[in-house]
């Protein structure tokens, strides 16, 4: 029996390239670089097996995975936690009502044993990642300006976050399954 050659290996196209990822906010670190810190990481939930998550977080990456795949009522590809959370509101739900501590399942899934990639953004773009507001988020400016954020600003954030990922997972992923670190059997 001879072992599977070294190097590149041809990956399912699904692991490349997922219907969609689940983006969460992280906190806003305290070293940034020219106002862009590393606050967010992204996971394609139908990469996770559901046996190695609690009930909740499935039923969250589920939420997830269905707003990404519905052009109608999703934002698209890069789904944000807040975005689940926001559709939630539209049903007259939240995350209690699903008996869901949504900050323990956020927990769950930046701990859980599966392929995260770590985005850096802008302090602008993470505060609209995090937003789960109905009236939208209103952004104060030490000259006393107010900003109220747009529902095209959230969509040109999520167009910004899609076109990364959309460059950025295929050789993240590949490069995992190249070193061993994900097994695609």
């Amino acid at each position: 029996m001879t072992s599977p050659p070294r190097g590149k290996y041809k990956v399912s196209n699904t692991l490349l390239h997922p219907d969609g990822w689940l983006v969460l906010g992280l906190p806003w670190p305290e070293k940034t670089q020219d106002g862009w810190g590393e606050c967010a990481l992204a996971i394609a939930p139908q990469m996770i097996p559901r046996s190695i998550v609690s009930k909740e977080a499935v039923i969250a990456l589920d939420l997830a995975m269905s707003l990404a795949r519905n052009p109608g009522d999703g934002p698209g590809k890069a789904v944000f936690f807040s975005d689940v959370t926001l559709w939630l509101d539209k049903q007259g739900k939240d995350w209690g009502d699903l008996g869901i501590d949504y900050e323990a399942v956020i927990n769950e899934l930046v701990g859980a044993p599966v392929p995260q990639l770590y985005m850096t953004l802008m302090q602008k773009a993470h505060a609209i990642l995090c937003d789960a507001s109905r009236e939208g988020l209103r952004l104060y400016y030490p000259d006393g300006q107010v900003e109220h954020v747009t529902e095209q600003a959230r969509a040109d954030v999520h167009a910004a976050i899609t076109t990364s990922l959309e460059r950025d997972w295929p050789p993240y992923i590949q490069g995992l399954i190249d070193r061993g670190a994900l097994q695609t059997q």
